[in-house]
């Protein structure tokens, strides 16, 4: 469990074989309770050699169900599914959790991030701030690649990004005139961008 919370991975694989049948209800108990703490919900796929054991795990909100030994075109074929399933939409949004209130952010609508001692603030395209009880370096870890480390203190959504100036070390967002800067300890977190900016760019100069 702690290895699960700590990583938060997109895909768990249950071996349904290690138990009996009468410990199948600990077993989708303990996917619960896993739910229960993750922001990104993992999708959990069944392995065993019984095929009749399918039912239960998909009766229990399993993904899919794999028999085996299985092999590595199966779980290929398995995980490319998810990929391109409109359940992996959840990708699209981020939910908060603070005791029983959950608030549900579009990851497209968020600019940038910034830490707040062992808090991060979120601050959206309609201008709003949204707090969350964690440290920043616990979003960088869990956020799509779309997100950049830009600083000790943020993290910006680079499809907002208007500009960068490396000699100023300074990012501009395109919404409300936001500038921020960025340090150079986190210059190679920019660096693949501004190699591609330099191929697209005409330069004036």
């Amino acid at each position: 469990m702690n290895e699960i919370l700590k990583s938060n991975p997109d895909i768990i694989f249950i071996n349904l074989d290690t138990c009996l049948p009468k410990q199948f209800g600990d077993i989708f108990s303990y996917c619960k309770e896993i739910n229960e703490y993750v922001i990104k919900q993992p999708k959990f796929i069944g392995l065993s050699k019984d095929a009749s054991k399918s039912y239960l795990a998909l009766k229990n909100r399993f993904y899919d169900y794999i028999l085996k030994p299985g092999s590595e075109l199966d779980i290929r074929k398995t995980v490319l599914q998810l990929l391109k399933s409109r359940e992996y939409n959840l990708n699209e949004t981020l939910c908060l959790k603070s005791y029983k209130d959950y608030t549900i952010l579009h990851i497209k609508e968020i600019l940038f991030l910034k830490a707040d001692n062992n808090a991060t603030d979120f601050v959206m395209t309609n201008g709003k701030t949204i707090s969350a009880f964690k440290t920043l370096k616990f979003f960088e870890n869990i956020l799509p690649s779309s997100f950049i480390r830009i600083h000790n203190s943020y993290m910006i959504n680079k499809n907002h990004l208007s500009r960068i100036n490396f000699g100023k070390l300074k990012c501009f967002l395109n919404h409300n005139n936001i500038t921020l800067p960025f340090s150079r300890s986190y210059r190679h977190n920019l660096q693949s961008l501004e190699e591609l900016l330099e191929q697209k760019a005409i330069s004036f100069n």
